[in-house]
């Protein structure tokens, strides 16, 4: 019977929320100097990297209305502002402990508005439209559905089935956005979570910056040295200190986005943070033996970043019934 895999409980204070017991790109490359930042052509903070892509890629400026949600430690943003110093920033997490990293993070940078809340209540209940929403490495933990038999859920597509259950849920969406599952395994997982997240962005976010764990990841020509580990090409189980994840279905949730009228791009997170493609970089990402304790480090950061992809949303006219022109 499929169930349904939610990390509330642990980041809202039932648990010990802590970045350091799993490697995220966005804190491999926090601080100038980190050893990480050996892998990149440019050696620079995360949010560094990602304010010239949300330049570029987006037109970020500072005059925008922009909303991090799951900004963990405070690091992204703080490099970001030190790239583009915001004037309209607001900070949601579920997290109260996370809350009170970022306050401390971005203190003197400005009066900026922090907020403890769930994301998809917040957007829900806000009615406020803002420029840009950035969401980095953390629509994984929203929750998912696990285990779904594919016999279950074409049960579940009929008539009459448990519309408010998690298995009935996701055969709403399957209709609604006309979602193809015929390369799903017998036994999958469905990320519900990152589509309603999106569902409450779409009156109200102009512009969505998302990066993930894919499960479905298609690694550029100048990348294909990378390590992809086996899957099914469907969302997998990352095990974590107190906690679960799981890799995201972009295909999906690039379906879901237009269907609500975004225009959708995707890339891969190497080439956003400029990993290095020289055969000494491709020799440390294929290499299983420690020769020095940098091509430890190296091996693992590419064996992370293999799956990462990033997904830009835009809609300059969002149809929110309460928004508020700037």
């Amino acid at each position: 019977m499929a169930g349904i895999n939610d990390t509330t409980s642990f980041y809202n204070g039932h648990g010990s929320p802590s970045l350091f017991w799993e490697l995220t790109i966005c804190q491999s490359l926090a601080e100038q100097g980190s050893p990480y930042q050996a892998a990149l052509r440019r050696p620079q903070p995360y949010g560094g990297l990602l304010a010239g892509f949300l330049v570029q890629e987006l037109g970020l400026r500072a005059n925008w209305s922009v909303v991090e949600v799951g900004g963990g430690t405070g690091a992204l943003m703080a490099a970001l502002l030190a790239e583009v110093p915001l004037t309209d920033l607001t900070m949601v997490d579920i997290s109260p402990l996370f809350t009170a990293r970022q306050r401390a993070a971005l203190a003197g940078r400005g009066s900026f508005r922090f907020v403890t809340a769930d994301a998809v209540q917040h957007f829900s209940a806000s009615g406020r439209v803002v420029d840009l929403v950035i969401s980095n490495e953390n629509i994984g933990d929203f929750p998912t559905v696990t285990g779904i038999q594919r016999g279950e859920l074409e049960a579940a597509v009929r008539p009459g089935g448990d519309a408010a259950s998690p298995l009935g849920q996701v055969a709403e969406i399957v209709r609604r956005y006309r979602l193809p599952l015929g390369d799903a395994p017998e036994r999958f997982h469905f990320n519900l979570g990152a589509v309603r997240y999106l569902e409450a962005l779409a009156p109200v976010a102009r512009r969505v910056f998302l990066s993930e764990h894919s499960c479905d990841p298609v690694l550029p020509e100048p990348y294909r040295f990378l390590p992809l580990p086996a899957g099914d090409g469907y969302p997998r189980e990352i095990p974590l200190k107190g906690h679960s994840e799981y890799t995201v279905h972009f295909g999906h949730l690039a379906r879901v986005a237009a269907a609500l009228g975004y225009r959708v791009r995707r890339g891969h997170l190497a080439g956003l943070v400029g990993l290095r493609t020289d055969p000494g970089l491709q020799a440390m990402a294929r290499t299983r033996t420690t020769f020095s304790e940098t091509t430890e480090l190296v091996h693992e950061f590419c064996g992370h970043v293999a799956e990462y992809q990033w997904m830009t949303l835009e809609n300059t006219d969002p149809p929110g019934p309460n928004r508020r022109e700037r």
